[in-house]
C-alpha cells in the first residue's frame, strides 16, 4: 500500500521535512518526492507570496489478513421440569431463594417521563460586536510627518517601492478608529481577490501600529485600510448576501453555509443577521477556512421577507452568486 500526502513550506527543504513529520518518518526512511510548486517570495515579500509544495509517497506493507475464530456452540438450556425434580429431591439445594427473598413482593416500575426535545443554540466564538455601516462614519483628515504614524508610514514605503501610481490619505473615524485611504490609478490592484490583498496590507499595518514612532509613542487603535472606496462597497454587498440567506433559512427551514470569510467580513454578516428574528449566526472551521452557518432559532417569524420568492435553492450557495442575486432583487425592488 502506498501512502502519499501534499506538503507545503517556506521553501523546498522546509516542505520536505514536514512531509516526512506527516508521514511519520525519519530521515534515514526512503520517501519519494515530487515537487508540485517551487513557490514565490513575491514583491518585497509581501505580495504575491506563495509557498512551496511537494508530493511525498511512501510504501507501507499491507496489514496480514486476521482469521477469525470458530464460534462455540451455545449450551442447551435447562429444562423448567427438570430444575423443579432437582428442588423436590434437594439435590440442587443452592438454587432456591433465602426466606426473605421468597416473601419480597417485585417493585412496581414506574412509567419513565418521555423526554422532550429541546432546541440548544449552538455556541458562538464570540459575543458578537455590532459593525457601524460605512455610510453611518464620519471621517476626519489627519495631517502626520514621516515618523509620526508608524502604519501610514508603512502603506507609503508599499507604494514608493511597488512604483503604484497612487498615494494614501489619513483619517480619523468617528467610531475610534483610523483609516488609510488608497487611491490612484493604480490603487486597485491592492484590492485582490474579494480583497484578500487589502486584507494583507491591512494585516501588516495594524503589526506596524503596535511599533513605537520616533517619539517612543504607540497608537493602539485599530487600523482600516480602504482602496477607492472599496470597503463601502463590499459591506453593502455583504449585509444584501445575508439578508438573503436568512430569507432562505427561514424559507427552506434548513441551515445555510457560507463560504470562508475573513474576520472582518463575518463581522458585518453577525451583525446584520442580528437584527433579523427567527435566525442567528454561529462561525465554524479554523484559521482562513473559517465560515459562517446562518441557522434557525426556535422562533419563526410571520410576514418577513414577503418580497423573497418562493422558489427551492439549495442549502450552500457561494458569496459571488449570493451577492449576484442581491443586487438583482435590489435592482427589482427599486423598479
Amino acid at each position: 500500500m502506498i501512502k502519499e500526502i501534499t506538503a507545503s513550506g517556506k521553501d523546498i527543504n522546509e516542505a520536505k521535512e514536514n512531509a516526512r513529520a506527516a508521514l511519520g518518518v525519519g530521515p534515514l526512511d526512503e520517501v519519494n518526492f515530487t515537487i508540485v510548486d517551487l513557490g514565490s517570495k513575491g514583491i518585497f515579500g509581501l505580495i504575491g507570496k506563495r509557498n512551496a509544495q511537494v508530493k511525498a509517497s511512501i510504501e507501507i506493507p499491507d496489514a496480514p489478513e486476521r482469521r477469525e475464530r470458530p464460534k462455540k456452540e451455545p449450551r442447551p438450556a435447562e429444562k423448567p421440569h427438570e430444575a423443579r425434580e432437582e428442588d423436590r429431591t434437594g439435590n440442587n439445594s443452592g438454587s432456591r431463594k433465602p426466606k426473605g427473598e421468597q416473601n419480597r413482593k417485585p417493585r412496581e416500575q414506574k412509567p419513565k417521563a418521555e423526554k422532550i426535545p429541546q432546541f440548544t443554540e449552538p455556541k458562538n466564538e464570540k459575543p458578537k460586536a455590532a459593525v457601524i455601516p460605512e455610510k453611518d462614519l464620519t471621517f476626519e483628515r489627519k495631517e502626520v510627518v514621516a515618523g509620526q504614524d508608524v502604519a501610514f508610514d508603512l502603506i507609503n514605503a508599499i507604494l514608493s517601492d511597488t512604483g503604484l501610481n497612487a498615494s494614501a490619505e489619513l483619517y480619523s473615524c468617528s467610531d475610534g478608529t483610523r483609516r488609510i485611504a488608497i487611491i490612484g490609478e493604480d490603487a486597485s490592484v491592492l484590492i485582490g481577490h474579494h480583497g484578500e490583498t487589502l486584507d494583507a496590507l491591512q494585516y501588516l499595518a495594524n503589526l506596524a501600529s503596535a511599533q513605537k514612532n520616533e517619539a517612543g509613542e504607540r497608537d493602539k487603535t485599530r487600523v482600516t485600510v480602504d482602496v477607492e472606496g472599496y470597503r463601502a462597497k463590499r459591506e453593502e454587498t455583504l449585509r444584501a448576501l445575508a439578508r438573503k440567506m436568512a430569507a432562505k433559512a427561514l424559507r427552506n427551514h434548513r441551515s445555510v453555509m457560507l463560504e470562508p470569510m475573513s474576520a472582518y467580513e463575518r463581522r458585518i454578516i453577525h451583525s446584520e443577521v442580528q437584527g433579523i428574528e427567527g435566525v442567528s449566526t454561529n462561525s465554524i472551521g479554523s484559521d482562513s477556512n473559517r465560515k459562517i452557518v446562518i441557522y434557525l432559532t426556535d422562533k419563526k417569524p410571520a410576514g418577513i421577507f414577503e418580497d423573497e420568492d418562493a422558489e427551492e435553492t439549495t442549502v450552500t450557495e457561494t458569496v459571488a452568486e449570493a451577492a449576484a442575486d442581491a443586487a438583482e432583487d435590489v435592482a427589482k425592488d427599486e423598479e
